[in-house]
């Protein structure tokens, strides 16, 4: 049998002696790492926010929650970052969230989102995240959404009947797949994450090994000259990578491609 407990009487119950003898109980036969991690696995409700949304007519009239605020003010900051006032906005997130541990899988979720679709801003979107794993020290969160999503990216596209639908629904996944690629790099690079990197600049060399035209095949090679730009910088280039590169350059046909593939190699 199911029992239920009003709001109002939780804190009673919390201190009655059978919860806290089953409380210890519980404590002693499972860490509490293990709890955390069965947290971290639950779909994160990014529909959270509604729970306090202001209704117009006063007859349903009810307060914003101060959540609901922190939402919605986190979401409008995010979309006016920028080269000048990044740091800034940063303090000011992670002031505004401190003490709420709970909005936190869902605010890192949206960064992840947003570094797909706005690339030239990954750079400030990791400071973010580095201000904000600062304040709550949860690595296990970061990497799930970063497994979850390249898996979302890289699933095999639906085919349609239009020959336009696949090509956006192609244009789409490789401007995400470069989004996620360079965000990953910015994280990898601020020492958030490790052994990341590699992953993304493989998925890129596979892309280009497919059936792309000149603008999507540019694309890539742009993507990739950025990440060895910041990752190779100051060590040599992986032979793997050198290889993989050289053997692209020789069966292409688009001379910028070329020209770019090469400025990679000799590090230009």
């Amino acid at each position: 049998m199911t029992i239920h407990y009003s709001v109002a009487s939780l804190n009673g119950v919390f201190l009655t002696d059978k919860y806290i003898s089953d409380k210890n109980k519980y404590e002693q036969g499972n860490s509490l790492k293990s709890v955390t991690q069965f947290l971290n696995i639950l779909e994160v409700n990014k529909d959270y926010y509604r729970t306090g949304i202001k209704i117009k007519n006063p007859r349903y009239k009810k307060n914003v929650s101060v959540d609901t605020t922190i939402i919605k003010s986190f979401k409008t900051t995010l979309n006016k970052i920028s080269s000048i006032n990044y740091k800034d906005l940063c303090l000011k997130i992670n002031k505004e969230i401190t003490g709420k541990k709970h909005l936190y899988p869902l605010l890192l979720q949206y960064i992840f989102e947003q570094s797909l679709l706005q690339h030239t801003y990954s750079k400030y979107y990791a400071e973010l995240v580095y201000v904000l794993h600062s304040e709550f020290n949860d690595i296990e969160l970061i990497y799930k959404n970063i497994d979850l999503s390249y898996k979302t990216i890289t699933r095999p596209i639906q085919q349609n009947e239009s020959d336009y639908s696949n090509l956006c629904s192609k244009n789409k996944q490789i401007d995400q797949l470069i989004g996620h690629s360079i965000f990953i790099s910015e994280l990898e690079m601020k020492g958030i994450i490790k052994d990341k990197i590699d992953i993304s600049i493989q998925s890129i060399l596979d892309q280009m090994k497919t059936e792309l035209s000149e603008d999507e095949l540019y694309k890539c090679i742009l993507t990739l000259y950025n990440i060895f730009q910041v990752v190779y910088s100051d060590k040599d280039i992986l032979p793997e990578y050198i290889k993989c590169l050289t053997d692209i350059k020789d069966t292409i046909t688009f001379m910028k491609i070329k020209f770019k593939i090469m400025d990679i190699l000799e590090r230009r």
